[in-house]
């Protein structure tokens, strides 16, 4: 069955390396005295709407893919550990912990929709969607 929607995979890697990169660049950014304003950046609705966003695409993209498709579970379990390390950091430990954490999940969220759209194109099921 081919997956008519595989730009899913792109917009879903896209929004994990900028959730990662926003996560990585929020404390620095903040912790110049002339960029203080920008504290905005690091609210809670911002990183929550982040990872809603991940899950979606988890759901509109991995999930289908599996089941219709390759049948592999590695994307999945991939962004499973990857959302399990977001988790974490969402424990406060201290900033280090939650950037460290949360940075390398949404990486490997990344990471679970580039080898999903790996796996689609080696089973050719994969379609270029052109209008």
């Amino acid at each position: 069955m081919k997956i008519k929607n595989p730009t899913y995979d792109i917009i879903a890697l896209s929004s994990s390396l900028i959730c990662a990169i926003h996560c990585a660049a929020v404390p620095i950014v903040l912790s110049f005295s002339s960029l203080a304003s920008l504290h905005f950046l690091h609210h809670p609705l911002i990183e929550w709407s982040f990872i809603a966003i991940g899950v979606v695409f988890v759901f509109v993209s991995l999930w289908p893919s599996y089941k219709k498709a390759h049948h592999k579970l590695k994307p999945l379990l991939i962004a499973g550990c990857g959302f399990g390390l977001i988790a974490l950091g969402r424990l406060d430990l201290n900033e280090l912990w939650e950037v460290a954490n949360t940075v390398t999940g949404a990486l490997m969220v990344s990471v679970a929709h580039y080898v999903n759209w790996k796996l689609l194109r080696a089973t050719g099921n994969h379609t270029n969607c052109k209008s």
